[in-house]
């Protein structure tokens, strides 16, 4: 069969491993700090969570607008009746946050025949204008709703902010996960094709011994069980390899933002032979997440947009008593001896007798301020715990580490020395097989914990809050 053949029959995956592999073939390892900088630019559900940075300032924007100016215009005409008239108004109004004092100003022109008692409408020739303020003494003084919803927009840029912030340690903490057990898969591989590779390299010399009456007959078909089975092993190892490659490309993606599977010759040689360099005190780690986990300021701000909401609601509660004052004059010439000068003091009162819309959203208010400070309580002994576990797991994975290698350096000295008995006729294949087995999967062991290890410390990090800054290590 050709190579462009045997191309054709690939499946897609590994067709993309064959094809990418030639050209990955002289590329250097691919790192822990390359894949999240690739979902740290790229990853869908991080631009996703960028968006609502932009919904807040546009959340923000519409809360300034509650201090928009205002122009109001009315017009009215009467066209049949004893009184023909038109009158013209035009009002401008410019609500501010002082004190929630609100100027206005504006003309109007009354022109034709009025009732006596409508006779306030008739203006000089070139109309009225007229300027004033409303000051609130009471209600709405401290705070209004358009002040608490600037405010608690404002709060909410902050808010979204922080979610972004949490949206990258949650991240970067998945991206490393995923590319450690992508290494792991790969040192799976390596150990299944070595033992693949024993097999295989002594069928012929046990078959010749075999014919030569040197060991028995089922002796060669015992080393033909164990390759299929190593094949199997094989196969599995392969799969997994595939799986997490396809699970870590989610992560690692090119500068369009689509996802790459890395081919095996990516893979590092190993694992790094020492650990990041991090400060474990778990005192000083529990208090660094205190301060830098985005979910705890996150809950602190929206503490602080329900402290607004709880004085607005109280606030509403209060009578309504307004002052304003108003000045007005008429322009051009008159007939009727209008009165060209004006000045207006009035005082507003409005009292809600039963307050049951402010007093249920002040229920609302309060309720939702003990259900926050409830919500940082088990968020803060959530966090305490992910810290005490990713610490317990590092100093388990440490001892692992240790133990398994010392486990494997004995199962590879009991694999040569049952090797070298085999071939003294001291031993059968069956010992040897399962020596060999052993070491294996005692090297898969020290691969594990060393996986462990760093998906641990990666965990830790992600628990005090801070980024993972894996540099390149030397591997082994």
């Amino acid at each position: 069969m050709t190579k462009k053949a045997m191309i054709k029959l690939l499946p897609p995956l590994l067709l993309l491993m064959y094809v990418g592999g030639a050209a990955a073939r002289d590329a250097s390892p691919l790192t822990l700090e390359e894949v999240q900088t690739a979902a740290l630019r790229a990853f869908p559900g991080l631009l996703s969570t960028e968006q609502r940075k932009q919904i807040a300032e546009g959340e923000y924007q519409s809360a300034e607008g509650g201090f928009d100016t205002v122009l109001k215009a009315q017009n009215r005409w009467s066209v049949a009746g004893i009184y023909e008239n038109r009158m013209n108004d035009v009002v401008i109004e410019q609500p501010t946050s002082l004190w929630g004092t609100t100027f206005f100003g504006g003309w109007r022109r009354g022109a034709g025949d009025y009732p006596v008692y409508e006779g306030k409408s008739q203006t000089a020739e070139d109309g009225e204008v007229r300027l004033g303020v409303n000051i609130p003494l009471w209600r709405n003084r401290e705070i209004d709703s358009r002040r608490a919803k600037l405010q608690q927009a404002e709060l909410g840029k902050l808010i979204a902010s922080h979610e972004y912030d949490q949206a990258l340690l949650d991240i970067r903490r998945m991206a490393g996960l995923r590319y450690w057990d992508w290494v792991l898969a790969g040192q799976r591989v390596k150990v299944a094709e070595h033992l693949l590779r024993i097999a295989e390299q002594r069928d012929a010399g046990i078959r010749q011994r075999a014919a030569a009456g040197d060991i028995a007959d089922f002796e060669a078909l015992d080393n033909q069980r164990a390759i299929l089975e190593r094949r199997e092993r094989r196969v599995a190892a392969q799969r997994l390899l595939e799986q997490s490659a396809i699970q870590l490309s989610l992560y690692w993606r090119d500068d369009d933002g689509n996802p790459q599977i890395p081919v095996r010759e990516l893979l590092p040689a190993g694992f790094p032979t020492q650990e990041p360099g991090l400060n474990i005190d778990p005192e000083q780690a529990m208090l660094s997440a205190q301060q830098q986990r985005p979910e705890l300021k996150r809950l602190q701000l929206q503490k602080q947009q329900t402290e607004t909401e709880l004085a607005l609601q109280d606030n509403q509660r209060a009578p309504g008593v307004d002052f304003s004052v108003m000045g007005a004059k008429d322009l051009g010439y008159s007939s009727q001896k209008i009165n060209r000068d004006e000045l207006y003091l009035g005082l507003n009162v409005d009292i809600p007798l039963q307050q049951r819309v402010a007093g249920g959203r002040l229920q609302v208010a309060s309720a939702n301020l003990q259900r926050l400070k409830w919500d940082r309580q088990l968020l803060e002994d959530r966090i305490n715990n992910e810290i005490k576990d990713s610490l317990s797991a590092i100093n388990a994975a440490r001892q692992r580490v240790q133990l398994s290698r010392q486990q494997w350096r004995a199962a590879e000295k009991l694999e040569q020395g049952e090797q070298s008995r085999f071939e003294l006729g001291e031993s059968t294949l069956l010992f040897v097989n399962l020596r060999e087995i052993a070491n294996g999967d005692a090297a898969m062991m020290a691969a594990e914990a060393q996986a462990n290890l760093f998906k641990a410390h990666t965990d830790f990090q992600a628990a005090v809050g801070t980024p993972i800054e894996i540099t390149a290590f030397p591997t082994e």
